[in-house]
């Protein structure tokens, strides 16, 4: 009886391994007790062996009968030994860990009257509330094109994946503010240039290099932190005393890939192949391990938009428009735009290497490095807009070349049966040098199509004509990002009876160096193809040192963070645990931006505030209550600060307005005079230089010295900066989560999990960006605020970063999991999200890097504060569906097949009304940025004349926007922010492979496999469509009808435009990657 009972104990705590997440980063650990009948058994000894690498583990029960391994390896098989005075040994073997979760295994040993107990455990769960665990064997049999390890984090029910700037945002937030880290290392894009929020483009990581991935949303532990969303976190592969390796090629090209999704056409060129590669083993049997991994991609990647015929065509835009263009630019301005780019070189090569030495059973010291160099190619300035379409051409393309170089040593020490400790120092370093297409030091272009010039500034004033760039694009005309990373961490744990205590502390030095001035060859604008053939220009946009010196303009750097915390994991009884603890970040930094003292005679403050001083106090409670075998529940509440790119800390340096100065110069509306005041010296003189006989790759003289020494214009230059109030982005996360075993019956069987979530988060703080430059001079028609830059009357603007506590989020997750003995897995889940934001911190829907880009970019109804409201984040349904098979048909040789598959809602975007722009300030409301930001006022529209606030400038217009309110059954006012979504996105990927043997190679195989994404667009032209609406989609123009001072009393709607989808196909298309692996 006794034989029976400890049999069914280690059972049924390997079928229930889920416990509250730790953040043992890069370990795992066992956790249980030992029971002799009713009592505890005190003094029984316990044995963990990592069978792949012999590395051994030893602990003893205590008073109470637990026991605690700390510091294990990720992954197995375990075998566990369990010997009591007296009483014969039980042993646990194939027990398979999942970083960051601790394995709990109560064992009830039997008498000394029967045989040693051996019992085969099954793979501890992978994934429960708020956490999923992917082992080697899930990242393998993922359908990824791209191979890259986001196609793996958004499988988690909480994460959702942008297709087009390949961000995974988590529970509702940018993808920039996860924290990924690796081997416990943080490994973010800290500065914040990559929307994805790798630190490379592609990735860092070879796939064949992790040993398991795991997606957090909201763990309490107090070594968790850096992050507003979710962390990522990747455990590198170790060697063991056995020689195991691969190697892999992987090819697709144009032939492999559709080409129509929905009636979009899309044919272009594209090639990628993929040589990986894989070896570990021991140096030093039992002692000295090593693993390698190695990828290398060469891929052409086919240009998003173009002109008819190209797929994704730019409205209104012909071959004809592209081929004049380029030849004004060759004949007059002496420039090869490179016409239209229709496919990118790009190229990728990263290894990983990985050392584990095990000093002792109670040391284990490992070191690792992290090898990446990338070359993406970034082309900006296409749109399919039918109201405002543009190309950008070949020229205008951007060589991104990347580089980041990672090192981590750690020493996991047992030092008595009770106390352990966990060391960890790091050094990161990476490059970013954006390099143009075109020839060196030439201008950004635009040329609005339109035959002869309409008058405007800087945009093309008729609805739906094209716009070409050309040239090398403005923000990267001066910007080189280096960052350097390097801490310290340390964790000591000390189990005391019921209770385990953990201390954590860490120090991390961030250095930034940033030479970052857009526009320092100057932007252009070209309101006709005849200003564009005379060198006529519109305006000119310049930026640039007062000293004449590029480097001068530089921003350089750095900070400190400091982290403490304490907490205790108490079990009170068998059934219930409470972790409850507290972690402290603190900031310091000695840099501050240049003062600059017009700002400080305008505000009465000083405009250099840095984050030093910043302290963010957490507390952090976690409960794991688990009344039966097979009921879980689980529940907790924290502050979780960090996460916001440090770009928007450099911008207060970048764009101080002290040592760089900017100027916009252009024609007065109707093309006659100019916008530099009349007072200026030599006014004229430095219009027509800057605007007449346009030579593309100079700036004159008299520009540069208006730039550098005119008084009034450094005075008035650009500010960003920090308000001293400034809070860092912290969040409050709580969250209550079920999981339950279900016995089905004889018919369905057991191990039936299902689960549900609820989760809440709300801001505590968050960053947004306001123009203290303005003063509200008057009120709009709807009774929004008019403004005016009654400072410096210029087009500048001083761009505060400021704290809100807006923004909060109500995410459920129902989900339920069963795998059959006869190889088959299946999953699912339902994830609904509701989520308000204020700002989410980058150029709107897609992330950006600029205060300007960030201000100007996001929905207002006030039109100098973004609109609160549906974060563009927000993904309201998501189904996720997983069906898994694997049978050997022939020998052991296994044939597998695995389809993923995601519904989801289609992405939010705004109704807004455009406006027109003088001197870069809207006409209507004063503000810069985009014009057509400003959320639409849907007035009465039972009759023309219903509404006094509105008038139309024809019965054509008001009739036509009255069907579109009324179609849409828009209610009269302002309307919210994101109210509308796109449609719905279905995908569905698959991954096939047959294992084949390698003759006379003993169990060495090939793996011949394929992966098809968009499965269903291969089934179905009509089918796997991804087609969204401008994030900020205008559809009217509008004027002031009745002027009052400074007042409107009245709107003018003109040019009512219908919102148009915009198909993407180059992701609307299904692809397949075919590849062949040796594995020995």
């Amino acid at each position: 009886m006794r034989h029976l009972y400890a049999a069914s104990a280690i059972a049924l705590a390997l079928a229930a391994t889920g416990t509250t997440v730790v953040a043992q980063e890069t370990t795992s650990s066992i956790r249980g007790s030992v029971t002799a009948g009713s009592a505890a058994s005190v003094n029984a000894s316990v044995s963990a062996v990592h069978e792949p690498s012999g590395t051994t583990a030893n602990a003893t029960t205590n008073s109470a009968g637990a026991f605690n391994l700390t510091g294990l390896r990720p992954g197995g098989p375990y075998t566990v030994t369990v010997t009591a005075p007296g009483f014969a040994p039980v042993t646990s073997q194939n027990l398979f860990l999942s970083v960051g979760q601790p394995y709990v295994l109560p064992v009830a040993v039997g008498d000394t009257q029967v045989d040693a107990l051996v019992v085969t455990a099954t793979r501890g769960e992978k994934s429960g509330p708020l956490v999923t665990v992917f082992d080697r064997d899930s990242i393998a049999s993922v359908a990824s094109v791209s191979r890259d390890i986001r196609d793996i984090a958004r499988r988690d029910p909480f994460a959702s994946f942008n297709p087009s700037t390949r961000g995974v945002s988590i529970a509702g937030q940018n993808g920039r503010t996860n924290r990924f880290s690796v081997d416990g290392v943080r490994f973010s894009d800290n500065f914040g240039l990559n929307q994805g929020g790798l630190p490379s483009a592609r990735g860092p990581i070879p796939l064949d290099a992790i040993e398991q991935l795991s997606v957090k949303i909201a763990p309490y532990d107090i070594s968790e932190g850096d992050f507003q969303g979710g962390s990522i976190n990747v455990v590198l592969r170790s060697g063991g005393n056995k020689f195991t390796g691969a190697a892999g090629y992987t090819y697709s090209d144009d032939s492999l890939m559709g080409t129509k999704s929905k009636g979009s056409t899309f044919s272009q060129e594209m090639t990628s192949k993929t040589r990986n590669a894989f070896i570990s083993g021991p140096i030093i049997k039992d002692k000295l391990f090593f693993a390698f991994a190695y990828e290398k991609l060469d891929e052409t990647v086919p240009s998003v938009f173009g002109p008819p015929g190209s797929g994704n065509a730019v409205p209104n835009l012909t071959q004809g428009q592209i081929d004049q263009v380029t030849s004004i630019a060759k004949s007059v301005y002496g420039y090869d735009t490179l016409g239209v780019l229709t496919s990118r070189p790009e190229k990728d090569k990263k290894w990983t290497l990985k050392l584990d030495w095990n000093i002792s059973d109670n040391q284990r010291l490992s070191y690792s490095t992290i090898q990446n160099k990338g070359e993406t190619i970034a082309l900006s300035g296409g749109t399919s807009s039918i109201t405002s379409p543009g190309l950008g051409l070949g020229s205008y393309a951007t060589h991104e070349p990347e580089k980041v170089e990672t090192h981590v040593l750690q020493l996991n020490s047992r030092w008595t049966n009770a106390f352990s400790t966990e060391l960890r120092v790091n050094y990161r370093d990476s490059m970013k040098i954006p390099i143009s297409f075109g020839s060196p030091g030439y201008s950004d272009i635009t040329v609005c199509l339109d035959p002869v010039a309409v008058g405007s500034l800087n945009q093309c004033t008729q609805t739906g004509t094209p716009r070409l760039v050309f040239g090398t694009e403005a923000f990267s005309q001066a910007d080189v990002v280096g960052q350097k990373q390097y801490g310290a961490e340390f964790v000591a744990r000390y189990n005391l009876g019921d209770h385990a205590f953990k201390l954590h502390a860490s120090y991390s030095r961030l250095k930034i160096s940033n030479t970052f001035v857009a526009n320092s060859l100057g932007t252009y604008y070209f309101d006709s193809l005849a200003d564009f053939q005379t060198r006529q220009a519109g305006q000119l946009l310049y930026q640039y040192s007062i000293t004449g010196k590029l480097s001068d303009a530089s921003a350089s750097f750095d900070y400190d963070q400091l982290t403490f915390g304490a907490q205790d994991s108490w079990d009170i009884t068998p059934e219930l645990n409470i972790t409850a603890g507290v972690r402290f970040d603190g900031y310091k930094m000695n840099d501050q931006a240049p003062l600059k003292t017009s700002f400080v005679n305008r505000y009465g403050f000083a405009n250099n505030a840095n984050i030093d001083g910043n302290l963010v106090v957490q507390p952090r409670v976690g409960v794991t209550w688990r009344p039966t075998d097979r009921l879980t529940v689980r529940g907790g509440v924290g502050l979780f600060n960090g996460g916001a790119p440090d770009v928007f800390v450099g911008n207060s340096f970048s764009n101080a307005g002290v040592f760089t100065n900017t100027v916009t110069i252009g024609r007065a509306v109707g093309g006659t005079g100019c916008t530099i005041p009349a007072t200026v010296a030599n006014a004229a003189a430095i219009c027509a230089a800057a605007l007449n006989n346009v030579q593309g790759n100079k700036i004159d003289p008299l520009v540069s010295s208006y730039l550098q020494t005119n008084i009034s214009a450094l005075g008035a230059s650009p500010t960003s900066f920090i308000l001293p109030s400034f809070k860092l982005p912290a969040q409050w996360k709580t969250n209550l989560s079920v999981d339950y075993v279900a016995d089905l019956g004889e018919r369905l069987g057991d191990g039936w999990r299902f689960g549900a979530d609820l989760f809440y988060g709300r801001a505590d703080s968050a960053a947004y960006y306001t123009d203290l430059r303005l003063t509200k001079v008057g009120t709009a028609p709807d009774g929004r605020a008019i403004y005016a830059d009654t400072y410096t009357n210029t087009a500048n603007s001083d761009l505060a970063m400021l704290s809100t506590d807006k923004g909060k989020s109500i995410i459920a997750v129902a989900r339920a999991s069963k795998s059959f003995d006869f190889g088959l897995d299946t999953g699912i889940s339902y994830t609904y999200s509701d989520v308000k934001s204020l700002s989410d911190m980058g150029s709107y829907a897609s992330g950006g890097s600029t205060a300007s880009g960030t201000y100007g970019g996001q929905p207002m109804v006030d039109p100098n504060q973004p609109a609160y409201g549906r974060s563009s984040y927000e993904v309201r349904d998501n189904w996720k569906f997983n069906i898994d098979y694997a049978h050997a048909f022939f020998g052991d040789y296994k044939t597998s097949f695995n389809l993923f598959g995601e519904l989801r809602s289609g992405s939010p975007y705004s109704l807004t009304m455009n406006t027109t722009s003088s001197n870069s300030r809207s006409t209507l409301f004063g503000t810069t940025g985009g014009t057509n930001r400003y959320l639409l006022y849907v007035p009465d529209v039972s009759s023309i004349t219903a509404d006094s606030k509105v008038s139309y400038a024809s019965t054509a217009v008001y009739e036509a926007f009255r069907d579109f309110v009324r179609a849409n059954d828009l209610s009269q006012g302002v309307i919210g922010k994101n109210t509308e979504k796109s449609p719905d996105y279905f995908k569905v990927d698959l991954h096939v492979e047959q294992e084949v043997p390698a003759p006379f190679l003993g169990s060495a195989r090939f793996k011949l496999f394929g992966d098809v994404e968009n499965l269903l667009n291969l089934i179905n032209s009509d089918w796997g469509s991804y087609r969204t609406y401008n994030p900020l989609t205008s559809v009217v123009n509008v004027a002031c009808a009745q002027q009052a001072g400074s007042s409107c009393n009245q709107y003018s709607y003109t040019a009512f435009t219908k919102p148009t989808l915009q198909p993407n196909a180059q992701l609307g298309v299904w692809r397949v990657r075919l590849g062949a692996r040796f594995e020995f």
